[in-house]
């Protein structure tokens, strides 16, 4: 199923109403699409280590990084570019910091080798 396919059965099963939320459910298909490339690469550990004051830690130093670029381009003449990451990829990055940290919350993260609590009462249904 393509993504805007998804997006539209996503948009109709929530009963939504809004235009602008196609927008907003096609940010988050992209959102939970690099969560799961960087798990790949990280691994559910790293998170589950510092749980929610990790998750703070990196959302702290995501909004900083913006704070400093968005400081840079109102000071500068000239708007001097991220060198490192885009200023999209650090939104995109906080976006998904908000969604490990409810996840966290509802302790429903696992380590390696765990299911979590949701995907157990899925199997036993």
């Amino acid at each position: 199923m393509g993504n805007a396919k998804l997006r539209d059965v996503i948009w109709d099963s929530l009963g939504c109403t809004e235009m602008q939320t196609k927008d907003i459910i096609d940010t988050m298909l992209s959102d939970v699409a690099l969560f799961d490339k960087k798990q790949h690469d990280y691994g559910p550990n790293n998170i589950a280590k510092f749980g929610i004051t990790g998750v703070l830690v990196r959302s702290s130093d995501k909004l900083e990084r913006l704070i400093n670029l968005e400081t840079i381009s109102v000071d500068s003449v000239q708007h001097a570019p991220a060198r490192n990451e885009s200023i999209k990829d650090s939104w995109q990055d906080l976006s998904v910091y908000g969604a490990i940290a409810r996840v966290l919350m509802e302790d429903n993260w696992m380590c390696e080798g765990e299911t979590s609590k949701k995907q157990e009462v899925t199997d036993e249904e």
